[in-house]
């Protein structure tokens, strides 16, 4: 069974409260979390943690759930880290799910380790990566001049679809109702606005044969529903084929990691034309990103 945020929240409050009255022995040093969230918001949350757990051992898999762009997360923490790390999921990720939470014993037997090597390792190809994204992983490689719009008179978020529809439809003769279609039906299951002024619309479109990306860059700020409540002034926006499900996970977690970086947001901001922008996805270093990660 899964629980919501705040429902799970009461849930520990009352066995919190139970455990005062039993007087159980004291709580293990360590806990497994399970999340399901949009694969969007996997990587700042692991950055977020390497901060909150520093100097202490954790854990952190992801496994992309099969024909949607979310990814189930297993968490392996200090129980000192609970708390922080339920807060970032709240503030980072407000339509995510938790699982299960397991209390790992201090001196687990033979059958808790067996569940813990089954809870933890899931297939190391999905870990999130520390290095940079390379080749058809990497938003560079997508990022074209002429894919870059900056300025765009748009009003709002549906005025935004209509008009990349209307790209899309022109360079790659895709149809104009489907796109829009792709992106709306995405946006129903909960914003891709990552805050701080960032979004990340995205869909699988039927007939797309290629990935493709768009940065956008509207003459105003547009509200976009942003769990931080800010208007949008920035968006990459992604299309891939029905059948892309890992490169579509892939590069949401490579967008996501460039504008965790405050530096990297800003240097956008003084681009003033196309090639600019493309030059500055181009020499994204990723490493240098959890030392200035702006994500609190």
């Amino acid at each position: 069974m899964k629980h919501g945020l705040p429902d799970l929240s009461a849930l520990l409050h009352l066995r919190k409260l139970a455990s005062h009255r039993t007087s159980p022995p004291s709580a293990s040093r360590n806990v497994i979390m399970h999340v399901t969230l949009d694969a969007q918001h996997a990587l700042p949350l692991r950055q977020a943690l390497i901060r909150d757990c520093a100097g202490q051992s954790w854990t952190i898999r992801v496994t992309p759930l099969r024909g949607t762009d979310r990814v189930q997360l297993v968490l392996y923490l200090p129980r000192s880290a609970l708390r922080e790390a339920m807060r970032r999921v709240t503030w980072l990720a407000p339509t995510a799910e938790i699982g299960r939470l397991l209390d790992v014993p201090d001196a687990p037997t033979d059958a808790w380790n067996q569940l813990m090597h089954r809870e933890t390792s899931y297939a190391d190809a999905h870990r999130l990566r520390k290095e940079p994204a390379v080749g058809q992983d990497a938003i560079a490689h997508y990022m074209k001049e002429d894919h870059v719009l900056l300025d765009l008179a748009v009003a709002d978020r549906d005025s935004l679809f209509a008009k990349l529809a209307e790209f899309i439809e022109q360079r790659y003769g895709l149809a104009a109702h489907a796109v829009v279609a792709g992106l709306a039906a995405r946006e129903a299951l909960g914003s891709t606005a990552l805050g701080q002024g960032v979004a990340v619309p995205h869909g699988q479109i039927k007939g797309l044969t290629q990935a493709l990306a768009l940065y956008v860059r509207p003459l105003r700020p547009i509200a976009f529903d942003a769990p931080d409540g800010g208007p949008v002034t920035d968006l990459v926006a992604l299309f891939v084929p029905e059948w892309a499900n890992m490169v579509h996970l892939q590069l949401l977690a490579d967008v996501a990691q460039h504008f965790c970086d405050q530096r990297f947001r800003e240097q956008l901001h003084d681009c003033r034309d196309p090639r600019a922008v493309c030059e500055l996805f181009a020499n994204f270093d990723a490493r240098d990103t959890v030392a200035h990660c702006a994500v609190h």
